[in-house]
């Protein structure tokens, strides 16, 4: 829980040392009209943190800007957010996600405990320490319901423009407290009973997985913008011992993602 209470101590402490900063920006003229982006992207990914098989899904996503703003980075892995706090080198503010639920998947998790999807909320921090180049970023989240536990997603991305053409990516460093871990990976007395071929298990918080994050994005007009994107995470710790990763699953999870966005401008 250490390194998820740095996430949160780190955007408390941006919130404070910089707010004040935002109120020498000058004011938006009234008549800057709004460029609103809309889209999503298609992924194929596990079907349960873990798992061995895939599935395909889909995210809608949707922001806004005033038109004499410069754009901003957002990687493919980043969750909704909505910027509170900004500088030149920073910005802070709420962020959500939908952590997805696990069904029994057709008998491969039969006699497992199941659970539900629920919605995470809480705060983003970001620092750029070289301008436009390299970009450090915090989420720290917690599901809607009291037992759903905290996650925390910790992210560092190289960006680098040539043209039209933008290549991003870095590494990745996934944390959950008991409370998730016990969700996703462990395994009750009774699901041990039920299922006959594990034992039960009872995982602990900290680092759930490692891994890599990439995408290539292309400008094609004002309207258009395409994204690929890759990810890689390898389970370690408490995750990768699990029996639902060790026997059922597997440690290396992969994900590969399509997606377009159309932008317009609202007056």
């Amino acid at each position: 829980m250490s390194a998820l209470l740095v996430v949160a101590s780190s955007a408390f402490a941006l919130s404070n040392a910089r707010a004040a900063e935002n109120l020498d920006e000058k004011p938006i003229a009234s008549n800057d009209p709004w460029i609103i982006s809309v889209g999503g992207m298609m992924t194929v990914s596990p079907k349960w943190d873990g798992s061995s098989r895939y599935g395909l899904s889909s995210m809608p996503s949707i922001s806004f800007r005033r038109a004499s703003e410069p754009e901003t980075f957002s990687a493919p892995d980043d969750n909704f957010d909505i910027t509170f706090f900004t500088g030149k080198h920073f910005a802070i503010g709420p962020v959500a996600s939908l952590r997805p639920g696990r069904s029994n998947e057709g008998g491969r998790l039969e006699g497992f405990d199941t659970y539900p999807w629920t919605v995470e909320a809480g705060v983003f921090a970001e620092f750029w320490p070289i301008e436009d180049q390299l970009r450090l970023r915090g989420e720290l989240r917690h599901g809607l319901r009291s037992n759903d536990g905290f996650s925390a997603d910790i992210m560092a991305d190289y960006v680098q423009n040539y043209g039209q053409l933008t290549l991003s990516g870095g590494p990745r460093l996934v944390l959950a407290d008991d409370n998730v871990m016990n969700v996703k990976y462990g395994v009750s007395p009774e699901a041990a009973i039920r299922d006959g071929s594990v034992a039960a298990f009872d995982p602990k918080g900290g680092i759930a997985s490692v891994g890599l994050s990439a995408a290539q994005s292309y400008i094609w007009s004002k309207e258009w913008t395409t994204t690929l994107y890759q990810r890689f995470d390898y389970m370690v710790g408490d995750a990768a011992d699990s029996p639902i990763v060790k026997d059922l699953g597997s440690r290396n999870q992969f994900t590969f993602g399509v997606g377009a966005t159309y932008s317009f401008t609202a007056e």
